[in-house]
């Protein structure tokens, strides 16, 4: 007993500290057994739930994450992160969806700047332009060092029609060296769009190995073209 007692099994929050590392240095595949076991051990536990919902998502298994992410919500109806978890995966699957999530969203945190931005998101990609970039610019006032509402704005311009003055805004965010593959990735779809393809196999050929530049220009290429396709359709 006493030798028991004194080595002591780590306590959760330690557990999940080591876990947290292994998923900062890219190492999930090691960090997932562990938080299985977790699981198993403290069974509805948010904390952990919500760490195996961002795994299996980085991981690309959409489909679990999002069953931990309702398991979280299940416990928690009010859990800013599962919603907000379930946010990120409906923006690729289900946009309306998205889109009515971060209606209530935007009302319960009308200040924080991740979730106004994030509405902006869905807004757009359910095609209210003008709307969105009313939240981008609220985003904006609430936090002006916050980058993604900026690009997230000139994207938006950009679709909506007016593709200089959506470079324009992009722009001093996409030439720095220290530019996200998205922003570098949403300066090169309005190049595109302005005509401008080799200044846009330029901007991924930058960050991408030729192959991969290849194909993402490819890619952005098609978006354009379907969604100038869109907007010529009679409303």
């Amino acid at each position: 007993m006493l030798a028991a007692c004194s080595h002591p099994p780590a306590t959760l929050d330690r557990q999940l500290s080591v876990s947290d590392i292994e998923i900062q240095n890219g190492e999930v595949e090691n960090a997932l057994p562990q938080l299985v076991e977790l699981n198993q051990s403290y069974p509805n536990n948010p904390a952990v739930l919500l760490r195996l919902a961002r795994i299996h998502e980085a991981l690309g298994r959409e489909t679990a994450a999002i069953e931990f992410y309702k398991k979280i919500i299940a416990i928690n109806h009010d859990s800013k992160d599962g919603w907000m978890g379930l946010v990120k995966i409906y923006m690729r699957r289900k946009p309306e969806t998205a889109l009515t999530i971060l209606e209530n969203m935007v009302k319960l945190y009308p200040d924080d700047p991740h979730i106004v931005d994030d509405y902006g998101v869905a807004l757009d990609l359910n095609g209210h332009y003008t709307e969105a970039q009313n939240e981008y610019k609220r985003a904006i006032q609430i936090d002006p060092s916050m980058v993604s509402p900026e690009v997230n704005l000139g994207l938006s311009i950009g679709l909506s029609g007016d593709i200089s003055k959506g470079l324009a805004i992009i722009k001093p965010y996409a030439v720095t060296g220290d530019a996200t593959p998205r922003t570098r990735e949403n300066y090169a779809l309005l190049l595109i769009a302005a005509g401008r393809t080799e200044d846009a196999k330029t901007v991924l050929i930058s960050y991408l190995p030729p192959d991969a530049a290849a194909a993402k220009f490819n890619k952005l290429s098609e978006f354009w073209t379907l969604h100038a396709d869109d907007k010529k359709q009679p409303s």
